[in-house]
C-alpha cells in the first residue's frame, strides 16, 4: 500500500466510512477506490482520471484535495490528453456554424419584408396619382357639369370615371416576433421554448474537478458520465428531448443557456432538469416565475 493510499484509508476510517459509502458519495467505482488505496493505478481507466479520482476521494473524506495532490504529485501518474474531447469540439463548431446561418437567414427575411412593404406603399401612391390626373375622374366631371365644388367627396373610396368605387387594401402589419424563452421555475427545473423550435446551446463551465452525468429526458440517452477537470468545459444541444444533469458538486460549475447564466445553487449530487415546453405554456411559466419573484421582493421590503 502506498503512502497516499494509507493516508486516504486512514481518513476514511476516522470518518467511519466504508468503501461503499465513498462510492455512493463520489460515484467512483469501488474497485477504483481499492486500487487508489493500494497504489495500483494500472487498473484505472487511464492516467488522466487518476488525479481527478484522488482529489474527489480526498475531499469526500475531509482532506484538502489540492494539498494532497501537490504533496503526493510524484506518486500520481501525469495526466495525458484524452481523445474524447475532440468530438465535443467539433460539435461546438457545428453549433457555431448553425448560429451564423440562422442570423444570416433572419437578416435576409427582415430586409425582404421591408422591401415588400415599400413596393405595396409605392403601388398605392402611383395609383392615387393616376386617379387624380385622369380627366374622366369624378372631380373633372364635377367641374364640367357645374356641380357645387364645396360638396365633399367620399373620402373612404377612390372614384373611377365609370362611377365604380374601389377600396384600397390595408397594408399588412408585421407579425409579432416571438423571442426564445428561458424560465427558471425552481432551483431544480429550467423550462425553455422557441417558436422556431431551434435548439438552445447549453454550456457547463468547469471551475474545478467535478463529476457530471448528462442524459436526455425522452429516451434516456447518456451524453456524459465522467469526472472533468478544471477548464474541460462541456457544451450540449438543448432541444425537445430535454436534459437531466447531475452535478457531483454544483458549486464547481457555471451553467449558461444561449449565453444566459442559470443559477443552479450549491450542494453535492445536485440534479437539475432542463425541459422543453410548448411556447405558450413556457411563456405562462416565465410570467408566473416573474410574478413570484416580484411578490417575494415586495414581501422582503415590507418585512424590512
Amino acid at each position: 500500500m502506498s503512502e497516499l493510499g494509507q493516508l486516504l484509508k486512514k481518513a476514511r476510517l476516522e470518518k467511519g466510512l466504508s468503501l461503499d459509502d465513498v462510492q455512493e458519495a463520489t460515484k467512483i467505482r469501488k474497485r477504483y477506490l481499492e486500487a487508489i488505496e493500494e497504489g495500483d493505478y494500472k487498473i484505472l481507466p487511464g492516467s488522466f482520471y487518476v488525479r481527478a479520482f484522488v482529489k474527489t476521494y480526498a475531499e469526500t473524506v475531509g482532506l484538502d484535495p489540492d494539498e494532497v495532490a501537490q504533496y503526493y504529485r510524484q506518486d500520481i501518474p501525469a495526466a495525458e490528453p484524452e481523445p474524447t474531447i475532440e468530438p465535443m469540439i467539433r460539435k461546438k463548431r457545428s453549433v457555431q456554424h448553425s448560429d451564423k446561418f440562422g442570423k444570416w437567414a433572419t437578416t435576409l427575411l427582415m430586409w425582404s419584408f421591408v422591401i415588400l412593404i415599400f413596393v405595396i406603399v409605392y403601388y398605392f401612391w402611383v395609383k392615387a396619382s393616376d386617379t387624380g390626373n385622369n380627366p374622366n375622374s369624378a372631380d373633372s366631371n364635377n367641374i364640367t357639369n357645374g356641380i357645387n365644388q364645396n360638396e365633399k367627396p367620399d373620402s373612404g373610396n377612390n372614384t373611377q370615371g365609370n362611377g365604380q368605387t374601389t377600396t384600397p387594401e390595408p397594408t399588412p402589419e408585421p407579425e409579432e416576433t416571438k423571442e426564445p424563452i428561458v424560465a427558471q421555475v425552481n432551483p431544480a427545473l429550467v423550462v425553455v421554448s422557441a417558436a422556431d423550435e431551434k435548439p438552445f446551446k447549453l454550456e457547463i463551465k468547469i471551475e474545478d474537478g467535478v463529476w457530471l452525468g448528462v442524459r436526455t429526458i425522452t429516451n434516456a440517452n447518456q451524453l456524459a458520465k465522467d469526472v472533468f477537470d478544471k477548464g474541460q468545459d462541456q457544451s450540449f444541444d438543448l432541444g425537445k428531448d430535454g436534459l437531466d444533469i447531475t452535478f457531483g458538486n454544483a458549486a464547481r460549475c457555471k451553467v449558461l443557456i444561449n449565453g444566459q447564466a442559470i443559477d443552479i445553487g450549491q450542494g453535492m449530487n445536485k440534479k437539475v432538469r432542463f425541459e422543453w415546453k410548448a411556447y405558450e405554456e413556457a411563456l405562462q411559466l416565465k410570467q408566473g416565475s416573474s410574478v413570484s419573484d416580484d411578490t417575494g421582493t415586495a414581501a422582503d421590503t415590507n418585512n424590512g
